[in-house]
């Protein structure tokens, strides 16, 4: 049954971020595109190349954006295109820029856009159903403010723009306007999640499509084909109508075209996972997160935006001991569970000869490495961020990555090995299980993590691999607890042999340590890149 509309546009809270929004617009003036991007995130109005000519522009192609693109609708009457960010900057090339919600401190994501029947205005939708409207683009309601059993995921407007569905993961339809309620999957048990939605061209019904591929048909638009029984390489994400079919496109960009012309596909041409697909004429473009646009059957390429290689990712870093921890034997001497062992909650490290304590070298380079993972759109998080204080414990370093949601955690450390021994040497965790811990699911991408890892901090800081811990500077370890204890992509480096003088000197170095923080960021950045390849 349908649904009962919500009031209001969605709730707000307080944001600023103007120096980094000038910083964008700097960038996107230089270009010398005539656009007006994003004042950074969320601090002014955003949009893309003022009605660029037809065609490539090799200078329309690079409109900063601090926020992954969620999804894109063509313009039928200038043949143009929109671009949406999560949170809800707007970028037009070739199609009229009629406001954006980056200004505005969103609740939740945007994930949708539809425009209006004559191009001249758009809704937005975020997950939570408010609705933003701008240009032409009336309001008729929203879900904001109100509960939902599952995120909204996408919207449609019916064919004269007096009113709009909205479309929930679990297939529940909202509909405001004159947007008739014509049934939903809401009250059905479904294999795979809904993920987006189109409306019928010149008529009153609606497709769903949820990640498998299933296409669910109501009001009078007539079922064609879908995935539901093949096996995919990568879920769907979404769909779009045109003529009297649709296509799909799945996350590594591949298509499937039903009852319109199939004119290819972006398989093997995407960085990061595609996330939305759209038409303004012949062909169409298929749009990842990261900006990029991939133009097929004719349909024009006019510009894209650029996301930062780390942008959506999350890393935790942990600059191992403290400290205080020296003066705290009592509590850095308390057991806990390691995962299947007793250790110490931590111990206070070692020291280079000279007196160069391990604790503060671990959180020297950790802070270093933040800011350059940071520049490249990471989120970081820290497990300690001071180094006066006295722990955490090793299994709450752990659970602090585990709650972040972590897609790699580094902890940092310098090792107090043999003094004849020199070099760097990244632990690595092996399968164990035990009655408070499973780290099976992460071993083999922390292997993957610590090799890359290994690679980079050996090219960039010229230290050697340790010539008496593991081999080639990789050590399998089943004895530390902040790696059986870790549910996300997790790796230990010792960044050398602080006994030794040689590493020492280096290490003592602010100038190597800055060289130590780079290898670690681009060992992190070539391990997170290559996940996000769909």
């Amino acid at each position: 049954m349908e649904r009962t509309p919500g009031h209001g546009p969605g709730r707000r809270r307080p944001r600023t971020d103007v120096v980094a929004a000038l910083v964008a617009l700097v960038v996107a003036l230089a270009c010398g595109t005539g656009a007006v991007v994003d004042l950074g995130a969320g601090a002014g109005p955003r949009a893309g190349a003022a009605t660029p000519a037809p065609g490539p522009s090799p200078h329309a192609a690079a409109v900063p954006s601090s926020h992954l693109i969620v999804t894109s609708a063509g313009d039928a009457t200038t043949g143009g295109y929109w671009l949406v960010a999560t949170d809800g900057g707007v970028f037009a090339f070739g199609a009229p820029f009629e406001g954006s919600a980056g200004a505005l401190p969103l609740v939740r994501p945007v994930v949708g856009m539809t425009p209006t029947a004559d191009d001249r205005g758009y809704w937005l939708v975020a997950s939570d159903g408010g609705i933003f409207a701008y240009g032409d683009a009336t309001f008729h309601g929203s879900m904001g403010g109100r509960p939902l059993n599952r995120p909204i995921v996408g919207m449609a407007a019916t064919s004269d723009g007096g009113g709009y569905w909205l479309v929930a993961s679990d297939g529940g339809i909202f509909a405001f306007g004159d947007a008739g309620f014509l049934g939903s999957m809401g009250a059905s048990p479904l294999n795979r999640p809904i993920v987006g939605m189109a409306a019928q061209p010149g008529a009153g019904g609606y497709w769903l499509v949820a990640s498998d591929g299933g296409i669910f048909a109501f009001g009078g638009a007539p079922f064609l084909g879908s995935t539901g029984a093949i096996v995919l390489n990568s879920p769907m994400v979404g769909m779009q109508a045109a003529g009297a079919g649709y296509r799909l496109v799945a996350a590594d960009g591949g298509l499937f075209s039903y009852g319109i012309p199939f004119a290819g596909s972006a398989v093997g041409l995407l960085r990061r996972r595609a996330v939305s697909l759209d038409t303004s004429g012949p062909g169409y473009r298929i749009v990842s997160s990261d900006g990029s646009v991939h133009a097929f059957g004719g349909a024009a390429f006019l510009g894209s935006v650029q996301v930062p290689p780390l942008v959506g990712t999350v890393v935790t870093i942990d600059p191992g001991h403290d400290g205080g921890n020296g003066g705290a034997p009592g509590f850095v001497n308390t057991p806990i569970d390691g995962g299947g062992f007793i250790e110490p909650c931590d111990t206070s490290g070692t020291s280079t000869a000279g007196g160069y304590d391990e604790h503060a070298f671990n959180f020297d380079v950790a802070t270093r490495l933040a800011g350059l993972l940071r520049a490249g759109g990471a989120t970081v998080v820290l497990t300690r961020t001071t180094d006066t204080g006295v722990g955490p414990c090793v299994d709450a370093r752990a659970a602090i990555g585990n709650a972040a949601g972590s897609d790699a955690a580094i902890s940092i450390h310098g090792d107090g090995g043999p003094v004849g021994g020199r070099g760097f040497a990244v632990d690595v965790p092996v399968p164990v299980v035990s009655t408070i811990s499973d780290n099976r699911g992460i071993v083999a991408p922390s292997g993957q993590l610590g090799a890359d890892v290994r690679d980079r901090f050996l090219a960039d800081t010229g230290m050697p691999v340790s010539d008496y811990a593991g081999s080639g500077g990789i050590v399998p370890r089943s004895d530390l607890g902040g790696l059986n204890l870790s549910t996300v992509p997790k790796v230990l480096i010792e960044c050398g042999n602080m006994q030794n003088p040689i590493d020492a000197g280096l290490q003592q170095d602010q100038g190597w340590r800055q060289l130590a923080a780079q290898g670690l960021a681009d060992g992190i950045t070539t391990f997170l890149v290559q996940r996000q390849v769909p």
